[in-house]
């Protein structure tokens, strides 16, 4: 992948972030008038042209503005930084979270985890928690498994096609490939994110998944993630994603595992 020039990326992450607010196709003025660039809407249409050339753009038909490709959001997300929250907040969470948390009410944890993950980001959050073993495996042979916030997703205007919303519902239900699609990306040391195409799955094409590690400090592993539209929030997910898996792990690190 190109490195792009200081230019080029400045606007790349003007299409994106602007898409991102906006939902629509994303033009030179668009960017010209929100962003204090010093060079001309002229210039910008010029560099999006050829940002579109490179593959990190792409536009409808029907618009003269552009939208970011798979290539686009990847580019942006390796040369982004995103910035983790406030503590005071996860405090809170976690204080919340650890109420009551013992071996016998785990699926309600998971669950309220998810359902947080989901409130939080307004996506889909999902909690997972391999069975019979001290570490995340491809093939766990069971595992707790929480899903919550279909909803937040079937919303998004990307997913009003009945067929797409009958193949992601369909790729829900098949947790078994989902839970392994999930331990095999969840990285331990840091966010993970995939995007479109990268998920080699037709039915997840328009999402991004971004999934991370939690780990007790003993027996206890598992991966939690944020489902969602390619066109999601990274800015503020990352670092959600980020620091609940650290929550998770702490809490989850005083609940005696099964035998």
């Amino acid at each position: 992948m190109e490195t792009l020039s200081q230019r080029q990326n400045g606007i790349l992450r003007g299409v994106i972030e602007t898409h991102i607010e906006t939902t629509q196709p994303v033009g030179s003025r668009a960017i010209a008038e929100k962003y204090a660039f010093s060079f001309s809407p002229a210039t910008i249409r010029n560099e999006m042209g050829t940002l579109e050339e490179m593959g990190y753009l792409t536009h409808p038909h029907t618009s003269s503005g552009r939208l970011p490709t798979d290539r686009g959001y990847r580019y942006y997300l390796d040369h982004t930084s995103f910035e983790e929250p406030s503590q005071g907040p996860f405090e809170r969470l976690a204080e919340d979270l650890s109420a009551g948390i013992d071996e016998e009410k785990l699926e309600e944890f998971l669950d309220r985890v998810s359902i947080l993950l989901s409130s939080l980001s307004q996506e889909v959050g999902l909690t997972l928690m391999p069975l019979g073993g001290n570490a995340l495996s491809e093939k766990p042979a069971r595992f707790k498994f929480s899903l919550q916030g279909l909803p937040y997703i079937l919303e998004q205007p990307e997913f009003q096609d009945v067929r797409k919303v009958r193949n992601l519902i369909g790729a829900f239900e098949e947790r078994s490939t989902l839970t392994k699609w999930v331990l095999t990306h969840a990285d331990r040391d840091h966010v993970s994110v995939s995007v479109g195409r990268e998920h080699s799955s037709e039915a997840l094409e328009d999402c991004a998944i971004v999934t991370a590690r939690y780990v007790s400090g003993g027996n206890r592993q598992g991966a939690i993630a944020i489902l969602g539209p390619k066109r999601m929030a990274y800015r503020q997910i990352i670092p959600l994603v980020s620091r609940m898996a650290v929550v998770v792990g702490d809490l989850m690190a005083h609940v005696e595992p099964e035998a």
